[in-house]
C-alpha cells in the first residue's frame, strides 16, 4: 500500500525537484580498521531495521515500500567505506526527506547496540503512517483544522525579526552562525521550569517573541517550535520524520514590569494547547506558507553527548571541506544541551547582517534573565 510522505518530507520532496542537493547532509568518519567488518555489519542492520530506507517514492510524492538491491545505497542516502591504510574511513551522506535531528539520534543508538550484538527495538513506521492517514478522516483531525484556522489562520503580526535586506525569493544563500553560552544560567532555568511548568523550548520561544516584539517595535509577535511528535512508546523508535512546527504567539499589551505571569500564562497555553492540535500541519499547508516558512523556529537540538560514554567503538570525525553551509531557512535558534548549554542562531546571511543577528540575540538574553529574576 501507499501513503503519502509526512508534512515536513513532503515540503523536502518539493523542494528536491528544484534542487537535488538541497537538506542533504554529508560527513566522514575515521574508525580504527579493526572494526569496520564488525561496524558494517551493525550498519547494515540498523539500516534494514528502518523500513524509510527500503522506501520508493513516486512522482505524486506517495512511498511504498521495496525490496533495495543494495541497502547501503538508496535515492536520499550512502554508505561508503574506503581502506585508508592504517585507518578506515566511512563516507555518509543522508537527506533529511528520510527524518527528522531525533532520527538521527534513533539510528546512532542502533548503530552502538547492534556493534555489541544486542537486540534493536522495532520500528513501527508503516504503522504510524497507516494511523496518520485514518486520523485523517476524523472529527477530532478537522476540529484541530479549525482551531488552528482561527487562532493563527489570518495572523499579522511579525513572525521574524525584520530583515535587513527583503525576502523576495526561496534561496537563502549561505547560513551564518552565532553561538551564545548560557551554560551561567542553566540552573536558574531548570528552576524556573520546574516553577512554571513550561519545558525549555518554551522559555526560549517566550524569551524570543519578547525580543522580536522589541526588535519590531510592536506588541505581539508569533514564532514556530518544533515539537518532536513522538508521543507513545513505540513511536520513540521510529525513523521518520515525525516532527512537528507548531505555532507560537504571545500579545503584549500592557507595561512588560507588571505582566511576567500573564506572560508565562500565555507561553504555558501556547504549548499546551499547540500540542494538542498539532495533528493538523498548518504551518506547512498553503497558504499558510507563504508565512510560516519565514517564521523563526525555535528548536533542540538532539545530541549523542549523553551516550558519549557507552560507545563501543571509538571514530574520528573527519572536518567538512565545504567551506560554508547552505541556508534552508531564515532563522533557526537551536538549543544545545550537552557540557555547555548554548543557544545556535543559524540564519540566512543574504537577509541578515551579523550585527542584526547580534543585537537580536542580545535581546534574546535580555529577556532571559528578566524572566529569571525574582
Amino acid at each position: 500500500m501507499k501513503y503519502p510522505l509526512l508534512p515536513y518530507s513532503q515540503l523536502v520532496y518539493e523542494m528536491l525537484k528544484l534542487n537535488p542537493d538541497v537538506y542533504t547532509t554529508r560527513f566522514s568518519l575515521r574508525v580504527n580498521k579493526r572494526d569496520v567488518a564488525q561496524l558494517r555489519k551493525a550498519i547494515e542492520k540498523s539500516l534494514r531495521n528502518h523500513s524509510v530506507f527500503s522506501v520508493q517514492v513516486d512522482v505524486d510524492g506517495m512511498q511504498a515500500p521495496i525490496v533495495p538491491l543494495d541497502i547501503f545505497h538508496g535515492p536520499y542516502h550512502s554508505i561508503d567505506f574506503r581502506d585508508n591504510g592504517e585507518t578506515a574511513e566511512i563516507d555518509v551522506a543522508y537527506n533529511r526527506i528520510l527524518g527528522d535531528t531525533r532520527s538521527e539520534l534513533v539510528m546512532f543508538e542502533d548503530i552502538c547496540r547492534a556493534y555489541q550484538g544486542l537486540p534493536l527495538q522495532k520500528d513501527y513506521y508503516w504503522e504510524y503512517l497507516q494511523r496518520v492517514e485514518q486520523f485523517k478522516s476524523s472529527s477530532r483531525y478537522e476540529a484541530n483544522r479549525q482551531w488552528l484556522e482561527i487562532e493563527y489562520g489570518n495572523i499579522s503580526c511579525p513572525v521574524h525579526p525584520q530583515t535587513d535586506m527583503p525576502i523576495k525569493t526561496d534561496d537563502f544563500g549561505n547560513e551564518g552562525a552565532l553561538l551564545e553560552d548560557y551554560t551561567s544560567l542553566r540552573e536558574a532555568i531548570k528552576m524556573f521550569e520546574k516553577e512554571t511548568l513550561l519545558p525549555l523550548t518554551a522559555f526560549f520561544s517566550l524569551a524570543s517573541a519578547l525580543a522580536m516584539m522589541e526588535y519590531n517595535h510592536c506588541q505581539e509577535a508569533a514564532l514556530t517550535w518544533a515539537y518532536d511528535g513522538r508521543e507513545t512508546e513505540e513511536e520513540q523508535h521510529i525513523y521518520g520524520s515525525l516532527h512537528r512546527d507548531i505555532p507560537f504567539k504571545i500579545n503584549h499589551k500592557s507595561s512588560i514590569t507588571n505582566h511576567k505571569s500573564d506572560l508565562i500564562r500565555q507561553a504555558r497555553n501556547q504549548i499546551r494547547s499547540g500540542v494538542a492540535h498539532s495533528s493538523y500541519p498548518l504551518t506547512l499547508t498553503k497558504p499558510h506558507t507563504k508565512i510560516w516558512n519565514y517564521a523563526l523556529n525555535v528548536l533542540v537540538r538532539p545530541t549523542e553527548f549523553d551516550m558519549a560514554e557507552i560507545i563501543p567503538f571509538s571514530f574520528e570525525v573527519i572536518p567538512s571541506n565545504e567551506e560554508q553551509k547552505p541556508a534552508y531557512a531564515l532563522l533557526d535558534i537551536e538549543i544545545i544541551e550537552e557540557e555547555h548549554l548554548t543557544l545556535r542562531y543559524r540564519y540566512s546571511a543574504s537577509h541578515y547582517k551579523e550585527e542584526s543577528i547580534k543585537r537580536f540575540a542580545s535581546l534574546v538574553r535580555k529577556y532571559a534573565e528578566w524572566l529569571l529574576k525574582e
